[in-house]
């Protein structure tokens, strides 16, 4: 965890949550570069980024999805209630489609994939700073869709059910990961993983892996193409 940085007159203060640290510089020298922003500090995990906000008082927090141990959807979480009105923007390599609705509805006021050029980074930025709220061109018109197209009340999706690491290892297998390679991509055990593999099909009543695995890849390859 980084120092806090003291802010010159008219900078927003920007909390960096990422564990990968050249990324973390990256986005430091690129921010540090523009006249209105300055980061106030960095973090590679969830306790380091609670103890962060307490020292440097950001007004935005930028956060990844995956972590060691907690990820950013539970740092959200977190946050929104130790911090009410805190202004927090996902950027994450998870696509979007599959993840941007429980990070918006977990409190965040915006996703960001990180393979966006660097105009848009500084738009999200500036959008969430100004109270905004920042989605993709693309996951607007799916929101608008969604909302036009209602479910009736009562009507909930089975995913809802998992909580937000077993959604995230339902997709991960959905991409055609091994749970080796969930377990490697999460910081998690192999046994953890199978774990959340058990409840994932107890929760959504699958009678075996493979079947649960058929459904994975059919759901996220029906939300890519937004099925």
């Amino acid at each position: 965890m980084t120092a806090a940085k003291k802010t010159k007159p008219g900078k927003s203060r920007i909390l960096l949550v990422d564990d990968h640290r050249t990324l973390l510089n990256g986005y430091t020298l690129m921010l540090n570069a523009e006249p209105d922003l300055i980061v106030c500090g960095t973090a590679t995990n969830v306790p380091e980024a609670l103890g962060a906000v307490e020292q440097g008082a950001p007004d935005l927090i930028i956060t990844d999805l995956t972590m060691p141990g907690r990820g950013g959807l539970e740092l959200v979480k977190d946050l929104v209630v130790l911090h009410p009105g805190i202004r927090i923007l996902v950027c994450s390599m998870h696509d979007e489609t599959l993840y941007a609705e429980r990070v918006l509805r977990a409190g965040a006021k915006g996703y960001l994939m990180k393979d966006a050029d660097g105009p848009t980074f500084l738009a999200a930025i500036r959008r969430v700073l100004g109270g905004q709220i920042y989605m993709s061109d693309k996951l607007a018109a799916r929101v608008l869709d969604a909302f036009a197209a209602a479910r009736p009340r009562g009507s909930t999706s089975p995913l809802e059910k998992l909580s937000d690491r077993e959604f995230e290892v339902f997709c991960l297998f959905g991409e055609g990961k091994t749970a080796k390679e969930i377990a490697g991509h999460l910081n998690l055990s192999p046994k953890t993983v199978s774990v959340h593999r058990d409840h994932i099909k107890e929760k959504l009543e699958f009678a075996t892996s493979a079947e649960m695995i058929r459904q994975a890849v059919r759901y996220v390859e029906t939300e890519r193409i937004g099925g």
